[in-house]
């Protein structure tokens, strides 16, 4: 919406020439001359300008008052730039000054700009000429330049199409510039700029304009997008407007503010440097979604979401076009925030897709640090695809989701289907719960469950979490690949793969499972080692089943003493402390050797069972032992 002006905009306001004065003399006052003719020069030569009169008449100070007095401007080349023309005016032919109360037209030749106003003086040697109040410029919008405000499809109303309209109370050129003051208003179709001075930097050779100012209360409003600030400089060659001193910008329920605004008109290219900061509406869908990652579900708050503020140290955006995508760059502290989310990374870059309605495919995010509530996610390297709702982290990814500690080659996660997913040497600290394994991705406040246990330590190549669909149905998790499971108390598992269900409601391990030349030790009272191809724990039952070819293996101690435990499988109660075992069972302990089609052990009790075709081999110690013993509880019972 900025004026348009063309090699000729404000030369033609010159009321100067230079060169060799029209000696006049001194004549009686009343003397009348028909036919005024003056002409002067401009310093260098290039310029001539012929003041005329309908009529000049001698007044007692010496100034002539001209009657239909007309101005022409005219360059070296003999074309005429600008046409003057007032009620009367004073010509004093001394000092070459031109005043007068009355009205004023200007207009260049090829009636591109007309300028009108009341009162004016100015020197024909000066060049200067001042307009006191009432000034009104037109401009024809096909001349060389770019508009104040952005592109529009609806023309404000009572603006022509093509002209762009000035209005001022005062009016100055001098050389090389020229000034509106006091409540200036530029106005267009593309919108309105209104502010306290607008300065016109013009060449002084051909008086091309070159810059346009405005100073002092800047306010550029169009299409429901406002901008203020103290300062604006358009550069038409550049085609750019450059706000400066605290340039605030609103467009609907968005606003934001910096050091610096600069826009560039043609192509809509929008920047902001030093200390940006913006404020989006809470459903702002892509921005919003930057720190959406973890897979529980998030309940939003009661009430009206508050705004997402964005802080930046630079802020680029590109809208999309037909033959090229968009973007929206922030760079240097960058920080994305709302009721406890963000995303804070050095540069983000949000790519935009074409005019045809692509929308947002991807975003990219270097030294990203994502933070949900007290889930934090870091990375060197994140990449948002917005078509696949993907979330893809690469370059040293690190995790802490409520306790849950980890590191890996790199994430992937898509949040709406509740999935995350660790690929290739990954590493992970898990706080011990009393769900057994239930600590994968607590929803519950983990304090209740402090002091319960060591953290337990997980290498494997990957490991993934997948929130249930269906409501009711078991939340599950996997670790694949070399699997180690170990805390600091001795607990440690090494299996192929371990799978997990877990309840989400209770935060409680359902079931596990765990496959693959399986072997590991617990810890505790009832402490022991195995060995097997196979470990399945189920909740509602309350056991751990192995199993193993061609027999499984359990080492645990009695009394100082080595249990050994053999058989195809092994299934053990975790609150009663019994050993079952089937398939050629045998059990080893101090007392002798027990065998059947079942044997149960019971460490607690110091029990044995043996069922079906039983065997039992007693030592020559334990016999002795139970011919002194009025009551043998450790019989074996068929």
């Amino acid at each position: 919406m900025l004026p348009k002006f063309q090699l000729i905009t404000l030369s033609g306001l010159v009321l100067l020439a230079g060169g060799v004065p029209l000696v006049l003399g001194q004549a009686p006052a009343g003397t009348t001359i028909e036919n005024f003719r003056v002409s002067e020069k401009s310093a260098d030569g290039n310029q001539t300008t012929q003041l005329r009169g309908a009529q000049a008449v001698f007044r007692e100070d010496g100034q002539l008052a001209l009657s239909d007095p007309r101005l022409i401007s005219v360059n070296a080349e003999g074309k005429t730039n600008l046409v003057f023309q007032a009620s009367e005016c004073l010509y004093n032919q001394d000092t070459k000054e031109i005043t007068s109360p009355g009205q004023l037209s200007l207009s260049t030749s090829d009636g591109q700009m007309q300028l009108s106003g009341v009162g004016f003086s100015g020197s024909l040697t000066g060049p200067l000429l001042t307009v006191s109040r009432g000034v009104k410029a037109h401009l024809n919008k096909k001349l060389r330049g770019v508009p104040l405000g952005q592109a529009s499809t609806n023309p404000a109303e009572g603006v022509p199409a093509d002209v762009i309209q000035i209005s001022s109370t005062q009016f100055e050129l001098q050389p090389g510039q020229a000034e509106f003051r006091e409540s200036v208003t530029v106005t267009d179709v593309d919108g309105t700029l209104k502010s306290r001075v607008i300065k016109i930097g013009l060449h002084e050779e051909d008086w091309e304009l070159q810059w346009i100012q405005a100073q002092g209360g800047v306010v550029v409003q169009n299409d429901g997008f406002k901008t203020t600030s103290d300062l604006a400089v358009y550069d038409l060659a550049a085609g750019t407007v450059l706000f400066r001193g605290k340039p605030h910008w609103e467009m609907d329920d968005r606003s934001g503010r910096a050091d610096l605004l600069l826009v560039h008109q043609e192509s809509k290219v929008v920047s902001a440097q030093g200390n940006v900061s913006m404020k989006l509406p809470a459903d702002s869908g892509v921005e919003s979604g930057l720190f959406q990652f973890s897979p529980t579900q998030q309940n939003s708050p009661e009430g009206k979401a508050e705004s997402l503020e964005v802080k930046a140290r630079y802020f680029v955006f590109q809208p999309a076009s037909e033959m090229r995508p968009g973007y929206a760059r922030y760079i240097g502290s960058v920080r994305l925030a709302r009721e406890g989310n963000s995303l804070e990374c050095q540069y983000l870059n949000i790519e935009l897709g074409g005019k045809d309605g692509g929308g947002v495919k991807q975003a990219t995010a270097i030294g990203a640090k994502l933070f949900q509530g007290s889930d934090q996610i870091t990375s060197q390297f994140a990449v948002y695809d917005f078509e696949n709702g993907m979330i893809q982290l690469n370059m040293n990814p690190t995790w802490n989701l409520n306790g849950q500690a980890g590191r890996a080659d790199r994430l992937e996660l898509l949040p709406d289907q509740g999935r995350f997913r660790a690929n290739g040497n990954v590493s992970m600290k898990l706080p011990k719960q009393s769900g057994g394994i239930g600590f994968i991705f607590p929803e519950q406040d983990a304090e209740k469950n402090e002091g319960t246990g060591s953290p337990l330590l997980v290498d494997c190549e990957t490991f993934e979490y997948r929130r249930a669909v269906a409501e009711g149905d078991p939340d599950s998790a996997e670790f694949q690949g070399n699997v180690r499971l170990a805390n600091d108390t001795g607990f440690i598992v090494h299996a192929q793969s371990v799978a997990l269900s877990i309840d989400p409601v209770e935060n409680e391990l359902n079931s596990l499972v765990a496959t693959g030349r399986l072997n590991g030790a617990t810890a505790g009272q009832n402490s022991m080692r195995f060995i097997g191809n196979r470990l399945v724990y189920d909740r509602e039952a309350d056991t751990v089943r192995l199993t193993g070819e061609p027999s499984v293996e359990i080492h645990t101690r009695q009394e100082g003493a080595d249990v050994v435990a053999l058989g195809q499988a092994a299934q053990y109660g975790v609150n009663t402390g019994q050993l079952k075992l089937t398939g050629n069972p045998v059990l080893r302990t101090p007392e002798g050797e027990l065998r059947g089609n079942v044997v149960i052990y019971d460490q607690q009790a110091k029990r044995l069972r043996a069922s079906g075709r039983w065997k039992m081999i007693l030592n020559a110690k334990m016999i002795r032992q139970m011919q002194q013993s009025p009551d043998n509880a450790n019989s074996p019972q068929p």
